[in-house]
């Protein structure tokens, strides 16, 4: 991230100036539990534990802040915020990098991390080798690569966790990395993910030979989310490639295979979401979990263009939402059990909602734009007629008799 660091460091720092800053300890062993000195755990995210993040997750002053393990494996991490809660990274040489999610150093030691030694792989057809750079030819340190696909003579697999493929890799300060695979591949197709930068899907051949990856900082997409001419403060807009993509049989990549994006509102409404890929047409989007109540925005479609560009959706207007309501029978007529659960996913699928079931069975969604949606209901041990996951519902004009009735499994 360049041009917008300066404005979140700012505004973040402002919001831990009320609270102390505290020390974060944990420790880093092998898989064995044995101590590992010289590791790194650094701070690689964070998230705010109330309410909606108005900045990316590697966007707060303090990602990036690390330190070393000693003899017991022991590190401390100093002055973090004490509003946030972090995701940890832990690194060593000879060892595969794992992370420890929702930190919170208020609540004591972080759990410890334990690494996975990393035997040294001899055969070149079994390792993709890369080099991460940045737009001026520079290294990129502690960007982490995320296979996706690996391809072998009897076919391609995609998506993780993929058996016998490295689950993750971390760049040096070379900006270098290597992924293995179990048995020898022809390559593999891997997600880099670089600290305030934009992320990149590429496919890489295995081999002796080290692939230069270059990354940017990709583009900024902004608006304002407003309700009858108000701004709408601490809601979530998320962004969702209009092509999300797919993986083909030899290392192809089509589409734009990228996951959601979700940012918070500022006080005035207004959103900023950095480090979105460029040359991508995406759909915009308050996620309804977070206006239900208030209506609904549909989505709105905006192109990033080259790196470091602005794509300005302006104000988003929320606009009044119909409710779907159902009932969920089953075909042995028992009762519905407690727990069971209704959900609804619109356009992005990304997007969605999620309702109790009564025991009756009855649910209810709002805060819903006309369209179509999926609609579908987890009671264990039951499952819709002829193995299907989902029902296609359109909602033009709100609806209130939908009915689901579920098959007790085979």
């Amino acid at each position: 991230m360049r041009a917008w660091l300066p404005t979140v460091l700012l505004a973040s720092a402002v919001s831990a100036v009320a609270a102390d800053r505290l020390p974060l300890t944990g420790k880093v062993t092998d898989s064995s539990g044995k101590p590992l000195e010289h590791a790194t755990a650094m701070v690689y995210a964070a998230a705010v534990k109330v309410g909606s993040s108005i900045f990316c997750p590697t966007c707060y002053p303090d990602c990036g802040k690390r330190a070393f393990t000693d003899a017991a494996g022991a590190f401390t991490i100093p002055n973090l915020d004490p509003n946030l809660r972090f995701e940890l990274l832990a690194i060593h040489d000879g060892y595969t990098p794992a992370f420890v999610s929702k930190v919170d150093p208020a609540q004591g030691p972080a759990k410890t991390a334990a690494l996975a030694p990393r035997a040294p792989v001899e055969d070149p057809a079994r390792v993709a080798r890369g080099r991460v750079v940045d737009g001026h030819g520079l290294p990129v340190r502690d960007a982490v690569v995320e296979p996706w696909g690996v391809c072998a003579q009897g076919g391609c697999l995609y998506i993780p966790p993929i058996e016998g493929l490295e689950p993750m890799a971390v760049t040096n300060q070379k900006g270098e990395f290597e992924l293995a695979n179990a048995a020898p591949a022809m390559g593999m197709v891997v997600l880099v993910k670089p600290r305030g930068m934009a992320q990149k899907m590429v496919a890489m051949l295995t081999g002796a030979e080290r692939q230069t990856i270059a990354v940017g900082d990709g583009a900024i997409v902004r608006g304002r989310l407003m309700d009858r001419g108000k701004p709408v403060a601490g809601a979530q807009v998320g962004i969702f490639p209009q092509t999300p993509g797919g993986f083909g049989g030899k290392l192809e990549i089509s589409g734009d295979p990228y996951k959601e994006i979700a940012i918070g509102t500022k006080e005035d409404g207004s959103f900023l979401i950095p480090n979105v890929p460029a040359g991508v047409k995406w759909y915009v989007y308050g996620k309804m979990a977070s206006i239900a109540e208030r209506g609904a925005t549909g989505s709105r479609e905006v192109a990033t263009a080259a790196d470091g560009s602005e794509a300005d959706v302006g104000d988003f207007e929320i606009q009044p939402g119909l409710r779907l309501r159902g009932v969920v029978t089953l075909s042995d007529g028992a009762t519905i059990r407690a727990g069971s659960r209704a959900y609804l996913a619109g356009n992005p699928r990304c997007d969605s909602q999620e309702a109790a079931l009564g025991r009756d069975g009855r649910f209810e969604f709002a805060g819903l734009a006309p369209g179509q949606y999926l609609v579908w209901a987890a009671v264990r041990g039951y499952a819709l007629p002829g193995g299907e996951f989902d029902l296609k519902v359109n909602v033009e004009a709100g609806m209130s008799d939908l009915a689901i009735k579920l098959e007790r499994r085979r």
